[in-house]
């Protein structure tokens, strides 16, 4: 199982600009450091044990409310600090969602995400920070720092996957569209036949 998050509140931390050399071209490229906070349960996704390495059960009359061993809320080291984990995803798929239709959104494929720290808090919360170095245009690269030290919604998905491809807005009704496709498969009849014909 890999960390994975959908269209979450997440914070931007950090933003560093750079450039990568492909072949005998130099393409800009960005580091992002991210923070997420989730429940403690979230931490099966590194590690079926994780969980209960860093808390335990609270051993108060608390525990008769909730008698679910799962229901671990207290830090067992307190003094720990965050602890580095060493997970690294090599084709990541990262969405940064700008407004509410989508059009504006941010989409890093191939990406590197990495460098990862969990911070685990009292009451069974968890804050994860992690970098991720990605490939942008300078449209993207822009957007992206102009969203720095605030909250946005943001996708990750450590195994990556095609984005869909926009469909252009043409503006045109249902009528006229399907008309130009019959028009189309009509003209691409007569290329067909005339090919046979040569042939």
């Amino acid at each position: 199982m890999a960390f994975e998050y959908e269209r979450q509140l997440t914070k931007l931390l950090h933003v560093n600009l750079r450039t990568e050399k492909h072949g005998d071209q130099e393409v800009p490229a960005i580091d992002l450091r991210f923070r997420y906070t989730a429940s403690n349960n979230s931490l099966v996704m590194f590690s079926p044990t994780l969980k209960s390495s860093l808390f335990e059960k609270e051993d108060s009359p608390q525990k008769q409310i909730n008698p679910d061993p799962d229901h671990l809320t207290v830090v067992k080291n307190p003094k720990m600090g965050p602890v580095r984990w060493d997970e690294t995803y090599e084709c990541a798929r990262v969405v940064i969602h700008i407004g509410a239709s989508g059009k504006e959104d941010v989409v890093l494929n191939d990406c590197k995400v990495n460098k990862w720290l969990i911070e685990v808090k009292a009451g069974g919360t968890v804050i994860y920070e992690y970098r991720v170095q990605a490939n942008a245009n300078e449209k993207e690269i822009a957007k992206i720092a102009g969203l720095l030290n605030h909250e946005i919604f943001v996708t990750l998905d450590p195994e990556g996957g095609e984005a869909e491809e926009e469909k252009p807005d043409t503006g045109k009704g249902a009528n006229e569209i399907a008309e130009e496709l019959r028009a189309a498969r009509s003209r691409g009849g007569r290329g067909r036949r005339q090919l046979s014909m040569v042939e």
